[in-house]
């Protein structure tokens, strides 16, 4: 079974399915990840996705039970086709075709064992994505979070480096990461700890304030 698993992966890499754009282009995570995911998943488990592509297929084939957030019906033709073209069932895959901001909350309610964030990367909708699969995920569940070198994934993955409730469990592939979920303690309305920055003030007040800052506060450097 493994084998036929991982077979996927490399197969989709030989000739990667044009799912994308115009149907000219083909993006996703990176095959490292990708495989990995192919791995990890088990028949029937809860499965979430921001985003739609090569790795809809592999959940598609892993037989999970799977919703795919995408604003565009195309792309549900394509993966949909590329499933068909490949005999792989996609009877346990669910499109919601929307903003995944807008969509998310409308869903209905049930526990996810694994979720992928690989939706809309432009400041704040990782983060919003993440606000709302979080509820969703059972303790013990693991979150895959997609191009982590961009700034506003960057910030979400600076957040769950740091909380209680979760731990970075690997890190497949160059931009991809997965977290599992300890708790459900929701965020703190405090800012609790860790480095704080003046870097919104011109360079001259910028160091004066960093100078100013209260004992036991740390400042972060001065650039």
């Amino acid at each position: 079974m493994a084998l036929l698993k991982a077979s996927l992966t490399r197969d989709l890499r030989r000739k990667p399915p044009q799912l994308h754009g115009r149907g000219d282009e083909c993006w996703g995570l990176d095959w490292t990840a990708l495989a990995w995911l192919e791995r990890e998943l088990e028949p029937g488990i809860g499965t979430l996705e921001t985003g739609a592509g090569t790795s809809t297929i592999v959940f598609a084939a892993a037989g999970t039970e799977h919703e795919a957030v995408t604003p565009d019906q195309l792309e549900q033709e394509r993966i949909l086709a590329e499933c068909e073209r490949r005999r792989i069932s996609s009877a346990g895959v669910c499109f919601r075709i929307g903003l995944s901001h807008e969509v998310l909350p409308t869903l209905p309610q049930r526990p996810l064992d694994l979720a992928l964030i690989d939706g809309a990367h432009g400041f704040p909708y990782p983060i919003l994505d993440w606000w709302y699969v979080a509820p969703r995920l059972r303790v013990g569940g693991r979150l895959l979070v997609d191009d982590c070198y961009m700034p506003p994934v960057a910030a979400l993955v600076d957040f769950l480096r740091a909380h209680q409730s979760w731990e970075i469990e690997a890190a497949p592939g160059r931009r991809t990461i997965v977290v599992r979920k300890l708790a459900d303690t929701p965020p703190s309305f405090d800012w609790q700890g860790g480095r704080i920055s003046f870097r919104h003030l011109p360079p001259l007040r910028r160091a004066r304030a960093a100078a100013a800052s209260s004992p036991g506060v740390r400042a972060s450097r001065v650039r």
